[in-house]
């Protein structure tokens, strides 16, 4: 990358940065005291923030989200998100729990009730090939997924929780051009297809809080089949462990490290392979940058509190994907580093993260601790 395009991608994330900050002064305090206020009265609790941001892969983006937990009395909650950007990305998505799933956190519970629906939209989306060793390219093309998603999970101790998921989603990819050479007509998932999958949970989760954790520890060990009598146009199985633990070193102050190892055996549309590149996984590199059957991830973060709710970052990641698990070496992993700024409201955190990798920077906007 070019010196004019790194400059230009610094000055961004340091407006980006100072936005941020900006913004929550306007906007994210008064909502919060408001929530306070009827969390006392009611036992209800509400957080709302306005979304006025950046972000390297859709551009320019406005919106809002807001989370709207036990007003009903019933430990419930309700997660919107409305979202649109300069890149011709939509995205909006829903979740309902019961019971919420932070409140459920560190109890045995006999049943749980996750509902996600999501849909989303973007005009400019990514694709390089697959394997670890593929070549950036500036191709881009509209690409959209509708997604249904519904989890029940029994906890047979504060600790162990097992659960069941059963996940529709349906792709579509748009106006790709085959003269670029990077999807072939033989390339699964390049056209309109469905994933209808069956799989289950098992979890070990130490952590004090699901939001913002201060110490503990989550392993959790999925196995998920896509099934064609489910309406599925594929067949294939997908194993994924995802392990992190969290450690207070000061008051406030906290590492956390994150390991992850993901397979996909069978044949799989190209949004269902194991991926490194994007807001949530080696934040230096555009979405999808690295796609293949399997991949291994990890990452290492030091939290650190700035002024009230407003909390800093420091964070590196280094993955890479491959055709099999058997195959990983320790050779040519995309690693970054960067930084970041967290702010804390009550019911989810608002992210803000700057990536820098051998391929340029990366500016990243959203919510929720990467993990």
């Amino acid at each position: 990358m070019d010196q004019f395009r790194v400059t230009r991608m610094n000055s961004l994330a340091v407006f980006s940065a100072w936005l941020f900050i900006f913004w929550l002064v306007l906007s994210g305090m008064p909502v919060n005291a408001w929530a306070k206020k009827k969390q006392q009265n009611s036992g209800a609790l509400l957080n709302a923030f306005p979304i006025l941001m950046y972000d390297s892969d859709i551009g320019f983006g406005f919106g809002g989200k807001g989370v709207l937990k036990n007003y009903f009395q019933q430990r419930e909650s309700f997660d919107l998100t409305l979202f649109a950007s300069s890149k011709g990305e939509q995205w909006y998505a829903f979740q309902f729990s019961l019971p919420d799933y932070e409140l459920r956190q560190g109890s045995a519970y006999r049943l749980a009730w996750d509902l996600k629906v999501e849909w989303d939209k973007l005009l400019k989306s990514n694709y390089f090939g697959i394997g670890n060793d593929t070549r950036d390219n500036e191709y881009q093309f509209p690409r959209e997924f509708f997604k249904i998603e519904q989890t029940l999970g029994h906890a047979f101790s504060p600790t162990w929780i097992v659960e069941g998921v059963i996940r529709f989603t349906h792709y579509s990819v748009y106006d790709y051009e085959l003269n670029w050479g990077t999807i072939s007509p033989e390339i699964p998932g390049a056209q309109e297809n469905s994933v209808s999958l069956l799989g289950v949970n098992l979890r070990y989760d130490s952590r004090d809080s699901q939001i913002h954790p201060h110490r503990g520890m989550r392993l959790m060990l999925s196995a998920g089949q896509a099934l064609p009598p489910l309406g599925s146009d594929w067949n294939f199985t997908a194993y994924r462990m995802e392990w992190s633990t969290y450690r207070e070193i000061l008051p406030g102050h906290i590492v956390a490290l994150r390991w992850w190892m993901q397979q996909v055996k069978g044949v799989a549309p190209y949004q269902e392979l194991s991926k490194i590149g994007d807001s949530w996984t080696a934040r230096g590199y555009k979405a999808d940058r690295f796609l293949d059957k399997a991949m291994t991830l990890a990452s290492l973060e030091y939290r650190f509190p700035l002024y009230k709710t407003l909390g800093g970052v420091v964070f590196t990641d280094a993955g890479r994907v491959m055709e099999k698990i058997q195959k990983l070496t320790m050779n040519n992993w995309h690693t970054n580093w960067g930084w970041g700024l967290r702010y804390y409201l009550t019911n989810f955190v608002v992210r803000f993260d700057m990536g820098i990798s051998r391929e340029g920077s990366r500016i990243f906007f959203n919510f929720g601790h990467v993990f």
